[in-house]
């Protein structure tokens, strides 16, 4: 049983963000286990076989002692509907393996393409992916992430967008969102209405 995990984008042949991700592994690992791991999260992995054309997504088990992984080719699908759905005692401040809580959520999504999760009131994640909201001046993201993503914490550092609590009636007071995670990186096209996220 590997009961934390790691997804990571691979693109030219590359790891994506691996400072990021291994970042995060060691304080979830310290989290985890109470200690500082023993290893590295990219031990043993080599991308000599992937084709450079392509992408993948790398997706990296681990446990006290030892990981496992897996390639898969990555296709682009990004959400573009949301429904909103409230749920005051979730929380995924790790990668888990156990997703049963946001699995429910996202269950009830209906004819939307996920759920935009509100906690006591303020806007955290979708059921896989960090958001950004634009609105004339500026591009935020809620400062109360569910998940702290490596997306999300690559551009804090750049100073391309900032954190921001953010209520659930502070939405429509932007005028587009688009979501981010380690597949998928912040891209200027990608902006999608705001009044395509709904209570449904």
């Amino acid at each position: 049983m590997y009961p934390l995990f790691e997804s990571v984008c691979i693109e030219n042949s590359q790891i994506k963000n691996a400072a990021y991700h291994e970042a995060r592994f060691n304080r979830s690992y310290m989290q985890q286990y109470k200690t500082h791991p023993t290893y590295s999260l990219f031990d043993g992995i080599h991308l000599t076989n992937l084709d450079p054309t392509l992408k993948y997504k790398l997706r990296i088990g681990y446990k006290q002692h030892g990981t496992r992984f897996s390639f898969s080719k990555y296709e682009n699908s990004i959400p573009s509907s949301l429904k909103l759905v409230s749920d005051d005692t979730i929380s995924y401040n790790v990668k888990r393996n156990n997703r049963k809580k946001l699995n429910n959520l996202y269950k009830q999504k209906g004819d939307f393409d996920d759920v935009l999760i509100i906690k006591n009131g303020l806007v955290t994640d979708t059921s896989y992916a960090n958001i950004l909201l634009k609105d004339s001046k500026q591009i935020v993201t809620p400062s109360t992430p569910l998940l702290e993503g490596t997306c999300r914490a690559r551009l804090l550092n750049e100073n391309k967008i900032t954190e921001k609590r953010i209520s659930v009636d502070d939405l429509q007071n932007f005028e587009s969102f688009q979501l981010i995670n380690a597949l998928n990186d912040f891209d200027k096209t990608r902006w999608v209405p705001i009044t395509n996220i709904s209570k449904g």
